[in-house]
C-alpha cells in the first residue's frame, strides 16, 4: 500500500477521492437522486423536458393526457408514496408498542467508522500473524496470507459484536417487560399472540403495556451471542498478545545473538589493534561483566517495554470491541417488523404527520412547476405543428387522483379474485362433503374408506357419514384391527412352537 501511494501518488488518490465520493453518494442517495431528477428535467437542449415537449400523442387509455404529461407526472411521483393518516399512525403505534419509538437505524457514518476500525484490526494482526500465516513461504506471501486472515477476523468481530449490541438491547426490553409481569402480580398474559406490522394495532390496546411489547419484541431473552463474543474476543486479545509477546522474544534473542557474533568477529580480525595490550585478566572478566549487565540491561528494558505495549494494545482491541457493542445496543430495532415500519414512516424523516404532508407538498410543488413548463412547451409545439387544437389543463394533483382511483380499483378487483378463489374451495369442500354423503351401506363406506390415502381425509369421510353408519364403520375397523391382530399372534406362536418343536 505503501508502495503504490510512493509510486502513483495520483493515481492512489484519485481512488481514495473516488470511493469517498461513492460513499457520500450511497449516504444520500434519495438527495442525489432528487436533484438529479430536477437538473436532467430543466437540462438545455437534451433535458427531460424538452425531450417530452417534442411529443404530442394522447394517452391511449385517456385522451385528456398527453403521453408526456403522464411520463413527466410518473417520474416526480415516484418520490410519493401515497400514505393516508391513519396507516402512518399505525407503523407510529407499533413502533411504540414495540419500545422501538426515537430510535433509527445504524447512520452510514457509524459503518464508515467500523469500516475503518475494521481496517485499522486488520493491518495490526497482519504484522503479528505475518511470520507465523505460512510457514516456508515468501515474505510477500506471508504478507498476504495474513492480511486475508486478520481480515476475516475483523469482519466476524465486526458481525458479533454488532449483533451482541442487538441482542442485549432487545434482551433487555424483554427482562424490562417480564420484571413489570412479576410486580403486576402476573395478573395478566405475559403475552396474547405475536401482534405483525399487517394487523391493526389496536389488537391489544386492552392489554397492560408489558403484554403489547411482549406480543411485538418476544417473551424469552437470550444471550447467547453475546457470550459467544465476549469468549471470542477474549480469546483473540489473549492469543494476539501472546503471539506478539514471541515475537518480541524472537526479536531480542536475534539481537543478543547477532550482537555476540559481532564482537567474535571483531576480537577474530586482524586488524583489531587491542590484542597488542595484554589486559590481567582480572581487568578483562570485569569488563566482560559490565557489557553482559549493559546487554541484559538493555534487553529488559525492551521487554518490558514491548510487553507493557501488548498489554495497552490488548485494552485497546478490547474497548474497540465494547464499542462494537454499544453501537449495535445504541442504534437498531428490537420489534420483528421494527425495521419495515421505520421505513414505511420514512426512516425517520417524519415526527407526525404533518410533517409528511409537508414534505409531499414541497414535491408536488417542484412537479407542478415543471408540468406547467412541459405544458406550455407542448402547446406552443401543438400550435406549430399539430392539428389538434384541444388545450391541456391537468395538474400533478389531477395525477395523483387518478393514481389513487387506479390502485383503489387493482385493490378491489383483487380482493374479489381472492373472494372467489375461496369461495371456489369452499364449494369444492361442500361438494366433497356431499360426495361423501351418498354412501349409504356399509361396504361402499368401508371401500370408501380404503380408497382413502390420508388419514385426515379418512376422518373426514368418517364424520361425513350418518351417525348409525359411523357406529357401523368403527365396529368394521375394530373387527379387522383384532383380526390382524389375531393372526400376528398366530403367526408369532407358530413361530415359537416351529422352535421348540
Amino acid at each position: 500500500m505503501q508502495e503504490f501511494f510512493a509510486t502513483y501518488p495520483l493515481l492512489a488518490w484519485s481512488v481514495v477521492s473516488t470511493m469517498i465520493a461513492l460513499v457520500v453518494v450511497v449516504a444520500l442517495w434519495d438527495q442525489v437522486k432528487w436533484w438529479w431528477l430536477n437538473t436532467w428535467m430543466s437540462f438545455p437542449l437534451i433535458g427531460r423536458i424538452n425531450t417530452l415537449s417534442k411529443d404530442l400523442n394522447r394517452d391511449v387509455t385517456n385522451p385528456s393526457w398527453f403521453k408526456a404529461e403522464k411520463a413527466l407526472c410518473r417520474d416526480y411521483k415516484k418520490f410519493i408514496r401515497i400514505q393516508n393518516e391513519l396507516d402512518f399512525n399505525d407503523k407510529i403505534e407499533y413502533l411504540t408498542k414495540a419500545g422501538d419509538n426515537g430510535r433509527k437505524a445504524i447512520p452510514m457514518w457509524i459503518w464508515i467508522l467500523t469500516v475503518a476500525m475494521v481496517f485499522v484490526e486488520a493491518m495490526g494482526f497482519s504484522y503479528v500473524l505475518a511470520g507465523y500465516t505460512l510457514p516456508g513461504a515468501s515474505e510477500n506471501l506471508q504478507q498476504t496470507g495474513a492480511y486475508g486472515i486478520a481480515f476475516l477476523i475483523s469482519i466476524i468481530l465486526v458481525a458479533l459484536t454488532h449483533f451482541a449490541g442487538h441482542e442485549l438491547y432487545k434482551s433487555g426490553k424483554i427482562a424490562h417487560a417480564r420484571r413489570e409481569w412479576a410486580e403486576d402480580g402476573r395478573k395478566h398474559k405475559l403475552t396474547t399472540g405475536t401482534v405483525a406490522l399487517a394487523k391493526p394495532q389496536s389488537i391489544d390496546d386492552d392489554q397492560p403495556r408489558y403484554t403489547q411489547l411482549c406480543n411485538r419484541v418476544g417473551t424469552h431473552p437470550s444471550y447467547k451471542i453475546t457470550i459467544l463474543t465476549a469468549v471470542f474476543v477474549v480469546s483473540v486479545a489473549v492469543f494476539a498478545t501472546y503471539v506478539r509477546g514471541q515475537v518480541l522474544e524472537k526479536s531480542l534473542h536475534q539481537e543478543v545473538v547477532g550482537a555476540s557474533q559481532v564482537v567474535g568477529a571483531n576480537n577474530a580480525d586482524g586488524l583489531d589493534f587491542s590484542n597488542d595490550l595484554v589486559l590481567p585478566e582480572a581487568d578483562l572478566a570485569q569488563n566482560q561483566a559490565a557489557v553482559d549487565k549493559a546487554r541484559a540491561d538493555e534487553t529488559s528494558i525492551d521487554r518490558h517495554g514491548g510487553w507493557a505495549t501488548f498489554i495497552v494494545l490488548a485494552f485497546v482491541f478490547v474497548f474497540l470491541q465494547i464499542l462494537g457493542v454499544i453501537f449495535g445496543h445504541r442504534w437498531g430495532f428490537a420489534g420483528q417488523n421494527s425495521a419495515a415500519a421505520f421505513a414505511d414512516i420514512g426512516y425517520g424523516r417524519y415526527n407526525t404527520y404533518s410533517d409528511v404532508r409537508e414534505h409531499y407538498q414541497e414535491i408536488t410543488d417542484t412537479a407542478q412547476s415543471k408540468l406547467e413548463t412541459l405544458q406550455q412547451k407542448l402547446m406552443d409545439r401543438n400550435a406549430q405543428h399539430g392539428t389538434d387544437g384541444m388545450h391541456t389543463s391537468k395538474s400533478f394533483y389531477d395525477f395523483l387522483e387518478l393514481s389513487r382511483q387506479e390502485e383503489s380499483k387493482d385493490r378491489e378487483s383483487q380482493r374479489q379474485h381472492t373472494q372467489r378463489q375461496a369461495e371456489a374451495r369452499q364449494t369444492k369442500v361442500v361438494t366433497n362433503a356431499q360426495d361423501f354423503s351418498v354412501v349409504v351401506s356399509l361396504p361402499d363406506a368401508l371401500r370408501t374408506l380404503d380408497s382413502l390415502q390420508d388419514k385426515n381425509a379418512k376422518k373426514d369421510f368418517i364424520h361425513s357419514l350418518p351417525v348409525e353408519l359411523q357406529t357401523e364403520v368403527l365396529e368394521a375397523i375394530k373387527k379387522a384391527k383384532l383380526a390382524e391382530q389375531e393372526k400376528v399372534n398366530r403367526s408369532k406362536l407358530d413361530s415359537e412352537l416351529d422352535d421348540l418343536l
